[in-house]
């Protein structure tokens, strides 16, 4: 191991944020939106709750207090070049769909599209809004969950290219996770 050194109060961010990205698809007055998604977390099991925490100067963010629905749609290390850009232009400015080539598809809990080319959706509808610093947190009901046979089967399965979700590690770097692990537990001498 290395020599553990100080870092930055904002290094915190970076450090519990590799979790799974999303690109997240909005529709307003038949405008879709893409925004490239990292700050997203399980909130609750009953109610099932999810969150994501948006920046008020977003579209996305326009479009989901409008709408008060969205969709996650979780993309696989194919599609790198799509997210990133995803997060660099502004719907503001651009069709991301058009500046990417992704594929729209016609929601089915909602009137936010899907991306086709993601392995998984998680429509949701928003709950409950709280500011928090310079973003809110989007608090968000699950309504319709769906993701491809070989890339879930209630685990991320990373040892098949479908399983490969991408992970924002940050500035222009990701990640794909590539083997899994299982932990066992040692076996009780008191029998």
């Amino acid at each position: 191991m290395g020599t553990k050194i100080y870092r930055q109060s904002r290094d915190a961010l970076r450090m519990l944020a590799p979790g799974p990205l999303a690109l997240v698809t909005t529709m307003y007055h038949d405008q879709p939106n893409i925004m490239t998604a990292a700050w997203m977390q399980p909130l609750s099991l009953s109610p099932l709750l999810i969150s994501i925490a948006v920046q008020p100067s977003r579209l996305t963010y326009e479009f989901m207090t409008k709408t008060e629905v969205f969709t996650l749609n979780i993309p696989t290390v194919d599609l790198l070049s799509a997210v990133h850009l995803c997060g660099m232009i502004s719907g503001h400015e651009k069709d991301k769909f058009e500046a990417t080539g992704l594929t729209p598809e016609l929601g089915v809990a909602t009137e936010a599209p899907l991306i086709a080319e993601c392995v998984a959706h998680i429509e949701c509808e928003v709950r409950d809004r709280v500011s928090i610093g310079d973003h809110d947190l989007f608090v968000a009901l699950p309504l319709r969950v769906t993701a491809d046979d070989e890339a879930f089967d209630g685990i991320w399965n990373v040892d098949v290219d479908a399983g490969r979700i991408l992970h924002h590690l940050g500035a222009d770097r990701y990640a794909g996770l590539g083997k899994a692990y299982q932990a066992t537990l040692p076996e009780d001498d008191e029998s």
